[in-house]
């Protein structure tokens, strides 16, 4: 007799834990809180929020939901980020998916703090998922193990097959089934006979996201299947990538709805609490080691930068050189007043705007530069004795080298936005400040170059010779803007002075 197994019992313990949990940081003093993002228009991410805040008041969690618009700017977006990021009495943000076309869910994803990203789909997360590092792993695929061992099915030495590779669900499941030493078979869109695999299987794991992959004929009377499949199908019923008929064919199947999907917000909070923890553990290495900060004092920066610790190193540096360059650009407009000013002012005030938010960017990548640094450091320092340590490590050095090389280009996006605004109000803005300007333009191609540096030495690591070749142009191109707008600017300025 098929086992239905449904996720109820495992969840309601997952919410027990977690709630006694919150009463003892509420007792001493820590109110837990999440927050969720979302952009108004899809239906079923509203549903997805509002069942998440039911749930977060039953667990005594603050829940605070921020909508926007379908038609908002991204840097709206990224705004509300960076605040609930220095927000200290906010611990956890989600985003809600999909997102409006016009939309980057990638860029706005990495915005969120590591450390609040509870969703785990930060480029720190992830790769933590890949090296068993210290993270916030993503939560589908931790109910879909969590699932199984509630059921009783162990996972070391067992056969197991993975129909599908995403990058929400998939991959990071194939990274938690090889800590947890089954022997994984991945089949894919490329995988011939999916059938053939699933015969071989002792517990099948099914993360497409297309119904009716996995049919009756495919499967045999001993295997157990975990379906983390959500499909909306015709008359607006939800169901899974595996056929409904599946289940009297096999030994053990978790249905849909009630299976996966609702441990999984289960996991979401259990996340929270741990992001307080990292939190926490930050908080105190903090105040032990007495870390680079944006509130630091120059002279306290300098002394750490000019020491043998290899961070705060050239990218943290650049940073701080790009900001340096936003304060001399908004200097500028805020002393472009008055009346003799009052046809160009909604311009200024606009320019004054970006600079702030381009400030507070790079006082996030000052310190990305510092986690992507140690990163790396821990990807070299993986164990590599057998193939299997070889692969991961490998595997972990290239989401390192392509985090190390993110950043810095982040970094020269926000220059090439700084030096544009910059080279915009120069024939407008205030003469006798001309020159000052004409600084922060300065310091915007120095960060610049200081930041493609620092990609040219990591894209050595990198063995996609496609993607390779991607970040070159990317960064050729940005480069050959950032050089123009800073000539053309010191023209002007030049002309001015």
């Amino acid at each position: 007799m098929t086992t239905i197994m449904k996720a109820k019992e495992a969840a309601d313990q997952v919410y027990a834990s977690i709630r006694a949990r919150v009463e003892e940081l509420r007792m001493n003093g820590l109110a837990p809180s999440m927050a969720t993002i979302l952009v108004e228009g899809d239906p079923a991410s509203a549903y997805y929020a509002q069942a998440k805040q039911r749930i977060a008041d039953k667990l005594g969690v603050a829940f605070s939901l921020h909508s926007f618009e379908p038609n908002v700017e991204e840097k709206e977006i990224l705004e509300l980020i960076s605040r609930l990021n220095k927000d200290s009495s906010v611990h956890g943000i989600m985003l809600e998916l999909p997102l409006p076309k016009h939309l980057s869910a990638s860029t706005i994803e990495k915005a969120i703090s590591p450390l609040k990203d509870v969703d785990g789909v930060t480029p720190d997360n992830k790769l933590a998922t890949v090296t068993g590092a210290e993270g916030l792993y993503p939560a589908t695929p931790q109910a879909c193990i969590r699932l199984a061992k509630h059921f009783g099915h162990t996972l070391a030495g067992k056969n197991v097959t993975l129909v599908g590779r995403g990058q929400t669900v998939g991959l990071p499941l194939f990274h938690l089934l090889q800590r947890e030493n089954a022997t994984v078979t991945v089949c894919h869109s490329r995988t011939p006979d999916i059938a053939k695999h699933l015969q071989h299987a002792e517990i099948a794991f099914v993360a497409v996201g297309r119904p009716n992959v996995v049919t009756p004929d495919m499967v045999h009377e001993g295997l157990v299947i975990i379906d983390a499949g959500i499909n909306e199908v015709e008359g607006g019923k939800i169901v899974g990538d595996v056929s409904a008929e599946v289940s009297s064919h096999v030994a053990g199947i978790s249905p849909v709805p009630g299976g996966v999907g609702t441990l999984t917000t289960a996991i979401l909070y259990e996340n929270l609490l741990k992001a307080i923890d990292l939190q926490c553990k930050e908080l105190d290495s903090e105040k032990d080691s007495g870390p680079v900060s944006w509130d630091s004092s120059i002279h306290l920066f300098l002394q750490q930068a000019g020491s043998s610790n290899p961070t705060p190193g050239g990218g943290s540096v650049a940073a701080l050189i790009a900001a340096l360059g936003a304060s001399m650009t908004s200097m500028v407009g805020n002393l472009t007043k008055g009346e003799k000013f009052a046809s160009i002012q909604q311009q200024v005030a606009g320019v004054i705007r970006t600079m702030n938010h381009l400030t507070e960017q790079c006082e996030e990548l000052l310190h990305a530069d510092i986690r992507s640094f140690n990163q790396y450091m821990d990807a070299l320092k993986l164990p590599k004795r057998t193939d299997e340590e070889k692969l991961l490590r490998s595997e972990a050095i290239q989401k390192a080298a392509i985090r190390a090389i993110e950043v810095p280009l982040r970094l020269m996006e926000i220059c090439r936005t700084g030096m544009s605004s910059t080279y915009s109000i120069a024939e407008t803005s205030n003469k006798n400040v001309i020159s000052d300007l004409g600084i922060g333009a300065i310091l915007f191609e120095a960060a610049a170059q200081s930041a493609l540096l620092t990609i040219e030495i990591n894209l050595g690591s990198l063995k996609d010779q496609e993607m390779k070749q991607q970040y070159e142009d990317k960064v050729r191109l940005l480069s050959g803007e950032i050089g123009e707008l800073k000539s053309k600017a010191l023209v002007v300025v030049r002309g001015r002075i």
